[in-house]
């Protein structure tokens, strides 16, 4: 099923590498607490984070703690490379197939004609630099940090919010509903709630997930601020199942960065979508009724 939003189908941007198209900057990167760091077709995030204590405890079951499974969590699933149809290459790819190439057939000086190299990629890597390391206080005395924190049960789902100040006007630049308790801005990205799991692989998602949120990223699942619609096509997406991170997003993003505007997913409302998910989020069991004698 063809995307509803897709942005490979800009057809007047000629192909070009990712940081000629997504020329991102800060002017005061002391106050943007993720930046995205572009160079050709690389892109290192890097994350200023400061943990409650909470995330200082260990995982249930591991010499690990919370916050060192989530920010492996956020590795892998937002690491690697994602293919783009538009890029061209920055000389990474040809580069690796030269080298495959002289160790295959010993030949120093082949020709860019005999060579294959694989699809030009966005590389995505990730650094994270944590509140008062001697990294943070040497390198970046002034900089702003996002605030993780453990919510205190199981029960409570993870999210990131707005501080209160934020709230309820982000609405009225956006007019989305999930603008109203996160007005996101690379400045201000927001404040992190992360979910208790026993699954230490459904908590590295849910992890991964609320990354996406900081990262100016809105959900694509049937929620009902979505009126329990889900965007068409993005079953296997991060910020839909918690499955995987899609080229799409990266360049949703990108996009976010490059614009400092928080990017949504399509959603449309339909009478029976909406009613249907209403029963289901708002279902109450009913006890049996006795039976007659």
């Amino acid at each position: 099923m063809k995307h509803v939003f897709d942005v490979n189908a800009k057809r007047d941007i000629p192909s070009r590498t990712l940081d000629k198209r997504y020329p991102i900057s800060y002017p005061h990167p002391n106050k943007v607490p993720i930046q995205l760091i572009l160079n050709g077709n690389s892109v290192r995030i890097r994350v200023f984070v400061r943990y409650s204590s909470k995330m200082f405890r260990y995982y249930p079951g591991t010499n690990i703690t919370y916050a060192d499974v989530a920010e492996a969590g956020i590795r892998r699933n937002w690491s690697g490379k994602y293919p783009m149809s538009w890029l061209e290459d920055d000389g990474y790819e040809m580069s690796r197939a030269h080298a495959s190439y002289r160790v295959l057939t010993q030949d120093n000086n082949p020709l860019d004609e005999q060579m294959r190299p694989d699809p030009s990629s966005a590389r995505v890597t990730l650094e994270f630099i944590r509140y008062q390391t001697p990294q943070a206080v040497n390198e970046y005395p002034r900089q702003r940090f996002i605030k993780v924190r453990l919510a205190y049960s199981d029960n409570a789902a993870g999210h990131v919010t707005s501080s209160l100040w934020r709230w309820g006007w982000g609405f009225l630049k956006s007019f989305q509903p999930e603008a109203l308790t996160l007005n996101w801005s690379r400045t201000h990205p927001g404040i992190v709630t992360i979910r208790q799991s026993a699954d230490r692989h459904t908590f590295q998602q849910e992890c991964a997930h609320e990354f996406g949120h900081l990262l100016g990223l809105g959900d694509a699942y049937g929620a009902n601020y979505r009126f329990y619609f889900e965007a068409p096509g993005t079953t296997d997406f991060m910020m839909n199942q918690n499955r995987q991170v899609n080229p799409q997003e990266l360049e949703m993003v990108l996009t976010a960065h490059h614009y400092n505007r928080m990017q949504y997913f399509p959603k449309q409302f339909h009478p029976g979508t909406f009613f249907r998910g209403m029963r289901r989020h708002y279902k109450v069991n009913h006890p049996p009724k006795p039976r007659k004698k």
